[in-house]
């Protein structure tokens, strides 16, 4: 089927204008009726912001970047937010990247959605952003971490971890079966563990408040001039617990002597036994009767003086005198 000229552009023209209709309204998300908030947030740096820069709340996008403009003490950062969401002014902000290509955008992490909201005209300040590390910053410090190493130190490490793998198989399997009983542990135990960790916690509460860094750091001070002291201490400990030595004789004749008292003992035991059943019926009046030892040396301690001489108390009857 053919169509004339004329026919032929305009159906060429109302395909141009639906597909310019499609990129407006459903991929640069431009319309007509659209509300849009501007707002400029002040950067500090622009951490590879581009003005086509996505603007986004807990990860739905709410904007994106409409322009970049450098200022006295850094940058301002103009964003277009769409007026179908609400953003806090308390949010936290932090500038993110997509993918590790490094495609930069501005995401809103408020931990709250509440009023007040972001309005037409407002600014946000630069101390509301957190501090970001773009791919190119974090490669420079990978690279001056990675110079500060000591080649002949990383390969005497990798030996050392290569010598003590190596035809270490059953330690290996052991140090596995032990992590593995560790782990069973700590499940099976979690409350215990937990409540371990509880009453650690309520046990340490308030050292602030006692001062105790101060104590420890001033322990920490003194300890040094006071492990010789304990060093000395512990040899006249040891020099002390020879000086007995062989008073009694050889440690042979001791030995003996023991033996010897050990016979005694046994031989004895059987009379005493006997003389002890035989005594039951006499002493058991005894048992119920009760000796208060503290009365008896406050009594002591009250008739006796330090100094030996003994205190006498007399109860003088009263004399009336005629």
């Amino acid at each position: 089927m053919k169509f004339k000229p004329g026919a032929t552009l305009v159906i060429l023209l109302i395909m141009t204008l639906v597909g310019a209709a499609y990129m407006s309204l459903g991929v640069l998300d431009v319309g007509p009726t659209k509300k849009f908030a501007h707002v400029t947030l002040m950067l500090d740096s622009s951490g590879g912001l581009l003005p086509t820069s996505q603007v986004t709340m807990r990860g739905i996008k709410v904007g994106k970047v409409a322009g970049i403009q450098t200022t006295a003490r850094g940058l301002a950062v103009s964003l277009d937010l769409d007026g179908d969401f609400s953003v806090p002014i308390a949010s936290p902000i932090r500038v993110e990247n997509l993918s590790g290509a490094g495609e930069q955008y501005i995401d809103f992490r408020p931990e709250l959605i509440a009023p007040p909201y972001l309005s037409n005209g407002s600014v946000i300040p630069a101390d509301r952003v957190a501090p970001t590390v773009t791919v190119s910053q974090l490669l420079a410090r990978a690279d001056a971490l990675i110079s500060a190493l000591n080649p002949d130190d990383v390969r005497t490490i990798v030996s050392n971890v290569s010598a003590g793998i190596t035809d270490n198989d059953d330690t290996l399997d052991s140090l596995a079966t032990t992590s593995g009983l560790f782990a069973k542990m700590v499940q099976e135990n979690r409350e215990l563990l937990a409540t371990l960790f509880s009453n650690v916690s309520t046990l340490t509460t308030g050292l602030g408040e006692l001062n105790t860094g101060a104590v420890f750091s001033e322990t920490g001070k003194m300890l040094p001039s006071v492990v010789p002291q304990f060093i000395r201490l512990i040899r006249e400990f040891n020099a002390l617990s020879h000086t007995g030595n062989d008073i009694f004789g050889t440690d042979e004749a001791v030995g003996d002597l023991v033996g010897k008292l050990g016979v005694y003992v046994d031989t004895l035991a059987v009379p005493l036994s006997t003389f002890a059943t035989v005594l039951q019926p006499a002493t058991a009046p005894l048992r119920g009767v009760k000796v208060d030892a503290g009365h008896w040396l406050d009594f002591w301690e009250s008739t006796f003086s330090d100094a030996g001489g003994v205190r006498v108390q007399l109860t003088v009857p009263e004399w009336n005198q005629p």
